[in-house]
């Protein structure tokens, strides 16, 4: 999973402001609580019965669980669109 893949899954579940989820969209920031705040999301949407919703948010969990914490990405919004 690319970052660009990471910003267009979240782009509809970035939240509130600050929020860990909000943070990884818009600058690419992974902390202690990024996990854990995916985690959640992921089980309302296989709750809700948005499984292929629900399968792309496993994909960032993924993402973030092979990444680690990070600082956020310089430029992080900018090196997105430039991916193919």
């Amino acid at each position: 999973m690319n970052e660009q893949q990471i910003l267009t899954t979240l782009r509809a579940h970035i939240g509130r402001f600050g929020s860990p989820i909000h943070r990884l969209a818009t600058t690419g920031e992974i902390t202690e609580h990024t996990h854990s705040a995916l985690r959640i999301l992921w089980g309302q949407l296989t709750y809700d019965g948005s499984d292929v919703e629900a399968d792309r948010i496993g994909d960032v969990i993924e993402y973030v669980l092979q990444v680690g914490a990070r600082p956020p990405v310089n430029q992080w919004t900018e090196r997105t669109k430039k991916q193919p």
